[in-house]
């Protein structure tokens, strides 16, 4: 900020231009006391005409060892040799003032960063009377902005350099104000493509017009982040599913600056999940076959845990097996199950109710001690369903049932 050198500058420029007056000795002794800017006066030639104790601060020469030498000796010699001293000279000659930082030398050598104005000072006549200089030390605040741009610099090659994420920034409004190769690698379009337009156009149509996008940039807003997976678009119009999160940006004052979305390409680990969950199933329908132990007698054995999905698929199968062997007893072996909880009890009888209703007797085998105390505990109603503790005594009830009572069945 040049605001307090400037309005300095304005002062001495006011004081210059008038006739002396009571209070000028006033306002020179406040100058000459102002210890964090170094403020003087050069002449038409740009040869120091005064000295403060900021400037002695600041640069290290007192007033003797610079008064009536050329300002331009505060320059690092490659400025004096472009002729920076006299650019400012001529500029605030013709403009009034000249305002700049740059690098400025002390007594002892040292370099620092420094802020300055330098203004024209006119009698009023118009006539130039001189310069009026005032220089701030900035090396400090300006090393720290210096060392965060380098920051930001290498935060930028490291987001820039990343291939296996989509990570781009977007505004309060949701529109893209940055694009990093992985965003480009993983949604095809290159960064002049999608600066400026609103990051809605990755959703599919059915989540735009649902309002995801939006709610994304809400939920980010007022929780701190916002996660999803879901289906988004390629530049190209293909589907890909795609972790994203969401999270928002706020300056130092808290006040929201936008957002940052960082995505990555799930299509092959679903695809993955999806074989291996395919797979599973697989192993599951073998693991469970509907045998005909008999004419007209049908064992299922159930094996591993029961949950609505696949007591869904056990059931079709099993219907499908009573209609095409026509049969009359279906024995269901639950000895395989290692719990029997409300959950399998319920899908166990609507298992027992479609075979009923296909013409069918159901027999319910391998019920150990344990489960029959967890079904009487758990006040679960068997109705008419016949139970029996292994299959060798369900089979010889099921073959009893469908008319086969001499035939003697072997040992478990």
């Amino acid at each position: 900020m040049l605001g307090p050198s400037m309005e300095i500058s304005r002062i001495a420029e006011r004081y210059a231009a008038r006739a002396p007056e009571p209070g000028d000795d006033q306002f020179r002794l406040l100058v000459s006391s102002v210890t964090d800017y170094a403020i003087y006066l050069l002449d038409p030639g740009g040869r120091i005409a005064s000295w403060n104790a900021g400037a002695e601060r600041i640069k290290g020469y007192r007033a003797g060892e610079v008064v009536g030498r050329h300002f331009s000796m505060f320059y690092v010699p490659e400025d004096r040799a472009d002729g920076k001293p006299e650019r400012a000279l001529a500029a605030a000659m013709r403009d009034g003032r000249f305002e700049g930082q740059g690098w400025r030398v002390r007594r002892d050598g040292t370099r620092f960063w420094a802020e300055v104005v330098l203004t024209a000072l006119r009698d009023a006549g118009g006539e130039l009377k001189g310069f009026a200089k005032v220089t701030r030390d900035i090396h400090e605040r300006h090393a720290a902005e210096e060392r965060l741009r380098e920051s930001e610099r290498r935060f930028r090659m490291l987001v820039q350099g990343v291939t296996d994420y989509a990570i781009y920034m977007l505004s309060p409004g949701g529109e893209i104000s940055s694009w990093n190769a992985g965003a480009q690698r993983i949604k095809g379009y290159a960064e002049r493509e999608v600066l400026g337009r609103n990051f809605a156009m990755f959703f599919t149509a059915e989540d735009r017009a649902a309002g995801k996008p939006e709610r994304a940039l809400e939920t980010a807003r007022s929780t701190g982040r916002f996660a999803d997976e879901g289906w988004r678009l390629r530049k190209d119009g293909s589907r890909f599913w795609a972790s994203t999160i969401v999270s928002p940006i706020n300056n130092e004052t808290g006040e929201l600056i936008g957002f940052v979305s960082v995505g990555r390409d799930l299509s092959e680990k679903r695809a993955q999940e999806q074989l291996v969950q395919r797979q599973q199933e697989e192993i599951l329908e073998l693991s469970t076959p509907v045998i005909q132990v008999w004419d007209k007698v049908l064992v299922l054995p159930i094996i591993g845990t029961l949950d609505s999905a696949r007591a869904a698929r056990l059931t079709e199968g099993l219907l499908e097996r009573i209609a095409a062997e026509q049969a009359e007893v279906a024995i269901l072996d639950v000895s395989g199950v290692p719990a029997v909880d409300t959950e399998v009890a319920q899908h166990l009888l609507k298992t027992v109710e479609a075979a009923r209703l296909m013409g069918a007797v159901s027999v319910l085998s391998g019920v150990r001690p344990e489960t029959a105390q967890a079904i009487v505990h758990l006040g679960i109603d068997l109705g008419s369903l016949r139970s029996r503790s292994n299959l060798k005594e369900a089979l010889q009830l099921a073959l009893s049932i469908v008319g086969a009572t001499t035939v003697a069945v072997s040992g478990d």
